[in-house]
């Protein structure tokens, strides 16, 4: 029977489907993740048959797996408590954008496969998604919340060896081995025999990695002796009708300090609290122009009402570090340089730059503050703002600290002379960055702290996901992780990746745990993403190629 537009678009969907079902905290059943792909280019070789190969556009179908695969994952997006308006585009802009880039590697490998042949066209597609992955986590529309490795987040044991490649080589595994199982399908009545030979190198790429990683997950020494006590605080305030101005912010901090002080003992040695802990309406005088009143002023942090208590409580505890995330500014005058980020105090000659930052305050030292880095798009930052002008105004209000906000370019260690720690501080949204997590660690980094809020989209696959994101970093570099949640998951995340400690979601609460900072370096974390940057060397070379060939067969017409 001669396949219609339907049949194509069936076979599409399926392969949308199947990457649901096999995504962590949706359908979770990861070994899917294999031959998700599988239906899809099925579907290209049935387009391919329905047009008689007259190049018909075959991405209007890729659009159709990638939209259902965007909206089943994250359509939480749209659990935000805002009007309808802004839940629409809250969870539209990102499934659509994603949904089109997606697309695009698959646009580069029909282009090749036109010109050159299907094998070719198996290792561009390849090529290029891997290419798409990594770039997709640098520039101002950053979302690798879907690279394909990050599919076995809920199975650890699986993916010990992301120490040496970091999560695109199981980006890579997966390609692998559904573009192994459809080209052994593709030649199943021609060529029989060479079906089995691909089944079996499919057979072997799909075996050796996994018992090397349980090996591995088996052998790695997760449980060592002594280590340094730590107390993470989970708040449970809700970010709607209480962190941001319904409950005072140092009624805020009084509760967390009464959850962490009875936990707190002799060997204690860190204390956590998560993102936007301290949220401190203060007030600051700019010369002549007066009193003006906004948040945590870093000109002057040691005079805050939030740093002068938690000083306090830390000389009630005087073998204690403090972490707590925090909504903090800075202030500029006319007089010097200031950030493209930065914004006017009204209609005074000052500026300030607001961020979505980590208090620091160790047992000896001065105080300290981290800015986050990697920016949520459309919530912390306007994409393209440089080219776009200053239209931090128009970020959506959906998630902490919100606005176009001041980043740090530096990858810095939170360290205690006391205590030893030297501590990679993540903020949410950090924590899904690999290379990001790695390059604080190549500084000297021993334990990763992340500090999220995670109770914006309520009690959906959101937050689960998240925490996902954690126990893949925690492999990648072999450390542990701290994790501190306003509402939940918080949780320690031992170096193979296993989540201990977890707490329920939705509940004030507060834990002691044991944790073991670690000095040694893994290749990851030596060398970085090498997956990701050869596979955009490949995709170009066959760009390239590609027009070379175009070129010539034009000249020649």
């Amino acid at each position: 029977m001669r396949p219609t537009r339907a049949h194509v678009l069936c076979w599409s969907a399926l392969s949308g489907v199947l990457w649901a079902i096999a995504w962590p905290a949706i359908g979770g059943m990861a070994v899917l993740a294999f031959v998700a792909w599988l239906p899809l280019l099925h579907a290209e070789r049935l387009h391919e048959t329905r047009t008689e190969n007259r190049r018909r556009a075959f991405y209007p179908y890729v659009l159709a797996a990638t939209f259902i695969w965007n909206l089943s994952c994250s359509w939480w997006f749209f659990a935000v408590s805002e009007p309808m308006t802004t839940r629409l585009v809250s969870v539209g802009a990102p499934v659509i954008c994603n949904t089109l880039f997606m697309g695009l590697p698959w646009l580069l490998t029909r282009w090749v496969a036109v010109r050159w042949n299907r094998r070719w066209s198996h290792l561009a597609f390849a090529a290029c998604w891997l290419a798409f992955e990594r770039l997709h986590h640098d520039w101002d529309l950053q979302w690798p919340w879907f690279s394909l490795g990050n599919v076995f987040g809920e199975h650890p044991a699986w993916v010990q060896w992301y120490e040496g490649s970091g999560i695109l080589g199981g980006s890579l595994w997966v390609l692998a081995l559904n573009l192994l199982l459809d080209s052994a399908i593709a030649s199943w009545r021609s060529a029989r025999r060479e079906a089995y030979r691909k089944l079996a190198i499919a057979l072997l790429v799909i075996a050796v990695p996994l018992i090397g990683s349980f090996w591995r997950f088996h052998t790695y020494p997760e449980s060592k002796p002594g280590g340094v006590q730590v107390v993470v605080v989970q708040p449970n305030v809700d970010p709607y009708t209480e962190k941001f101005g319904g409950l005072d912010s140092m009624d805020q901090l009084e509760r967390m300090l009464a959850l962490a002080r009875p936990l707190i003992t002799p060997d204690t040695r860190l204390v956590v609290f998560p993102e936007t802990a301290l949220q401190e309406t203060g007030s600051i005088r700019l010369g002549p122009d007066g009193l003006i009143f906004k948040g945590l002023w870093e000109n002057a942090l040691d005079s805050a009402r939030s740093v002068i208590r938690l000083r306090a409580f830390q000389a009630e505890h005087p073998q204690v570090a403090l972490l707590c995330g925090m909504s903090s500014d800075r202030w500029f005058s006319d007089e010097g340089e200031r950030p493209s980020t930065a914004r006017p105090i009204g209609d005074s000659r000052y500026w300030y730059e607001a961020y979505n930052a980590a208090l620091w305050l160790p047992v000896r030292g001065g105080t300290e503050s981290y800015h986050k880095s990697k920016l949520v798009a459309g919530v912390e930052s306007m994409p393209f703002e440089r080219v776009l002008g200053h239209l931090g105004e128009l970020a959506l209000d959906l998630g902490g600290t919100t606005g176009s906000l001041g980043q740090q370019q530096e990858r810095s260690v939170l360290r205690d002379a006391a205590s030893g720690l030297a501590i990679v501080p993540a903020i949410c949204y950090e924590s899904v960055f690999g290379e990001h997590i790695a390059a604080h660690v190549r500084n000297g980094g021993e334990l990763i702290v992340v500090m999220t809020n995670d109770g914006w989209w309520d009690n959906t696959p959101g937050y689960r996901q998240h925490l996902t994101f954690s126990s893949l970093r925690a492999i990648e570099t072999r450390r542990d992780v701290v994790r501190s949640a306003n509402t939940g998951i918080s949780c320690i995340v031992d170096q193979r990746g296993v989540i201990r400690a977890e707490t329920d979601w939705w509940v004030p609460t507060a834990f002691r745990a044991n944790v073991h900072p670690n000095e040694s370096v893994t290749f990851f974390v030596r060398y970085g993403d090498l997956v990701g940057r050869s596979a955009i060397w490949v995709s170009l070379l066959f760009l390239v190629a590609t027009l070379w060939h175009w070129f010539r067969r034009t000249r020649s017409v």
